[in-house]
């Protein structure tokens, strides 16, 4: 195994030791106890629970059959730092290193740090015994058999130094941190790691990413120091998603540094209060979602020299130079985000302590990273590696927007990104793998992502093939064989699946496809019937195929021709199912039509656009604009504007005529695409339709002297044959 780091955050604790510190495991075989577990005197919470998981799942391993080690029955394990670890020089462990290491019957399981003698524990559970963690309530654990181990001798680190998957449950939101633990992850997304299981490799206060609002709010300091934030068009601008700041004003990074030091302390503070290890990062990030950087003279100058990325980390390592002195063992990241992608020039290069976090938004999610679809975040990754000692990745592993838990082959390219990855410099990931519920085979690419964070230069080949038999028993080798088809019409089809998609992306998979699926599917079923646990797994494992079968079933059939719509048959869309919203505010929702049965609405639910709430140009104003967006060319193929209302009531504006992309499209509302609908069907693609929508107009802002609340609401969604 090669050398590795990790980092990670558990959240739940495990009952204390009975306090023995010899304790003796309660499977017996013909009376005498299997095996002995001792601890050090005084033992660490870790070292507690690293016993306490080890008697656990190896007695429901054994049963109560016998245990052997170098031939030797009676075994003794030595967890943690135990004088007999010490007296035969077990102890030469760095931080997250673990080693397992046998003397006859004595077996010693340590580690370094808070985590190292988790690891060995688990690793000793996972590659000895064929203990396996899934994920949250769903484990494997061998059935009962006695087990035999000649010489034991390996010691290992995880790659990266931080080792975080952001993922959630349907239950409560917040992963277990027990699964993060058992899987070698140093950090757990929003539910931290109690130091039982080894504490975590995490951020401090305020928040792991666009802090600078978070330091220097533009709500409670833009009067009085307006001078801190962007100049902008004429004025002064700040705040999340409105705003950054002006990173040459003076005294602006002695100000952030005092209020970085306030924050390391209260993040100190908090976790010791509730027994946490303290953090090890803190974010000092720009604002999300805006482009409005300063654009003052000096900023400007400024910019000229070293480009948007060297003038905001000249002013990072600034603002992090005070507290890095005085806690030279934390880091402090920034993202190469927007603007601020580019390497930046002219010589400035992210100081020691200066994690710059590259964020792979523009990937095509189906293929691997040495796929020319993927040479931006390949060309960024390289480039980058030269200008950080800790290049970090943000990373993406499901589709967002309504189309989020379709199909896409991405388990088949995890192994080379990673080790890519790891072979230029990268240190340390935060990767999103939101929507247990939804997600494409989330089991699967778990697994695979845990593995490559610990290791990525292991052996990959059969990795898919050994989950596949562990997770579904008799019914993996079908399973696979449909995820084969998927990847297989994917390459031919030379399909681009981005993280926000749209439906056209997954036309590259046929009905006919979709079909063959369902039967290798009812194969896997029937294949272990009678087995609950492997039952409800090839269910899931269908999930996302039945998403997408069930979304062409419903809209897949042309509608009729239909009288004020159209004499020719045309696919009928309606907003609400599939709408989407672009924005912050709370401007959009769906509601029951106040018009139940007007023949025009389609159904009783459409989507609102509550036009009060204003955006600062009026784009909820008229004019009203409507047009369709090709996202891979990055270009508008169809607009219309209308300067005012057709009349009062449900009309069909008709945006026009337009040939539709070969893959990916999306039509959107209002000059501030306010609503967008990703919607497209086989048969869409490449071809020439009219584009018209079901939209009506109330209040005073489109009918002057009207009481009724200003609103726009789209019903309905029309691609009509020429």
């Amino acid at each position: 195994m090669k050398m590795m780091f990790v980092t990670g955050v558990l959240a739940a604790m495990v009952a204390g030791c009975t306090g023995n510190h010899a304790t003796q495991s309660p499977h017996a075989e013909s009376g005498k106890s299997a095996f002995r577990v001792v601890l050090p005197e005084g033992p660490n919470a870790w070292e507690t629970t690293a016993a306490e998981e080890l008697e656990h799942y190896l007695g429901l391993c054994l049963g109560g059959n016998g245990l052997t080690v170098e031939g030797l029955d009676g075994v003794v394990f030595h967890v943690g730092d135990t004088a007999f670890a010490r007296e035969n020089g077990v102890t030469d462990c760095n931080d997250e290193e673990w080693r397992i290491k046998s003397f006859g019957r004595n077996v010693v399981l340590t580690g370094g740090g808070t985590r190292g003698t988790l690891y060995a524990v688990y690793h000793f559970l996972e590659d000895g015994c064929g203990v396996r963690w899934w994920g949250d309530n769903d484990e494997d654990v061998p059935d009962a058999k006695p087990l035999a181990f000649g010489v034991l001798d390996r010691r290992g680190k995880p790659f990266f130094e931080c080792r975080n998957i952001y993922r959630s449950y349907p239950s409560n939101g917040k992963p277990d941190p027990r699964t993060a633990a058992r899987n070698r992850l140093n950090d757990n997304g929003s539910s931290p790691i109690p130091l039982s299981f080894g504490g975590a490799f995490t951020y401090g206060p305020p928040a792991l990413a666009h802090t600078w609002d978070h330091y220097l709010p533009f709500s409670k300091y833009g009067k009085e120091h307006p001078e801190w934030y962007s100049y902008w068009d004429g004025v002064r601008v700040g705040g999340d998603h409105q705003g950054q700041l002006c990173l040459t004003c003076p005294g602006l990074a002695d100000e952030f540094a005092r209020r970085l030091e306030d924050y390391i302390a209260k993040g100190e503070a908090d976790a010791a209060s509730k027994g946490f290890a303290a953090p090890r990062i803190y974010d000092v990030s720009q604002n999300d979602g805006t482009m409005k950087f300063c654009k003052c003279p000096v900023c400007t100058a400024e910019r000229d020299k070293c480009g948007h990325t060297g003038l905001m980390l000249k002013f990072v390592n600034a603002s992090v130079e005070k507290a890095a002195r005085k806690h030279p063992d934390l880091l402090f990241s920034t993202l190469a985000y927007h603007h601020t992608e580019p390497v930046p020039s002219n010589g400035v290069v992210a100081a020691e302590n200066v994690i710059v976090r590259l964020c792979n938004t523009t990937q095509n999610m189906a293929t691997g990273i040495l796929d020319p679809d993927n040479k931006f975040m390949h060309d960024q990754v390289i480039a980058w590696k030269d200008y950080t000692k800790h290049l970090y990745i943000w990373e993406y592993a499901v589709t967002y927007h309504k189309l989020k838990g379709y199909p896409f082959p991405s388990e088949f390219y995890i192994p080379e990104k990673y080790r890519f990855y790891a072979e230029n410099g990268v240190k340390g990931f935060l990767i999103e793998q939101e929507y247990f519920d939804l997600s494409d085979m989330y089991e699967l690419k778990f697994y695979l992502l845990r593995k490559m964070l610990e290791d990525p230069f292991q052996k990959t080949e059969g990795l898919i093939e050994d989950f596949m038999t562990r997770y579904y028993g008799a019914a993996g080798g079908k399973i696979l064989e449909a995820r084969k088809l998927l990847d297989r019409r994917r390459r031919e089809k030379k399909a681009f699946i981005r993280w926000f998609p749209s439906m056209g992306e997954f036309g590259f998979f046929t009905n006919d496809d979709l079909s063959e699926v369902k039967r290798l599917f009812d194969e896997a079923a029937a294949l272990v019937k009678g087995d609950r646990k492997r039952e409800d797994r090839v269910a899931r494992a269908y999930l996302s195929f039945g998403r997408l079968a069930d979304f062409r079933a419903k809209f897949g059939d042309k509608h009729p021709p239909e009288k004020g719509v159209s004499d020719k048959s045309f696919f009928d869309i309606p907003t609400d199912d599939q709408a989407s919203e672009n924005h912050s505010e709370a401007s959009i929702d769906f509601v029951k039509d106040i018009e139940i049965g007007d023949p025009l609405s389609g159904g009783d639910v459409v989507t609102r656009i509550k036009a009060d709430v204003a955006d600062e140009e009026g784009h909820y104003r008229l004019p009203f604009a409507m047009g369709v967006y090709d996202p891979l060319a990055k270009e508008t193929i169809l607009s219309k504007q209308w300067e005012k209302p057709i009349g009062k009531g449900y009309h069909w504006y008709d945006a026009g005529h337009v040939k539709l992309p070969a893959q990916g499209f999306f039509a959107y509302f209002t000059r501030k695409w306010t609503v967008q609908v990703p919607v497209c069907m086989p048969g869409m693609n490449g071809n020439e339709f009219e584009v018209k929508a079901l939209v009506k107009f109330t209040g005073p802002m489109f009918f002057p002297g009207s009481t009724e609340p200003n609103e726009i609401r789209i019903a309905r969604l029309a691609y009509v044959e020429p």
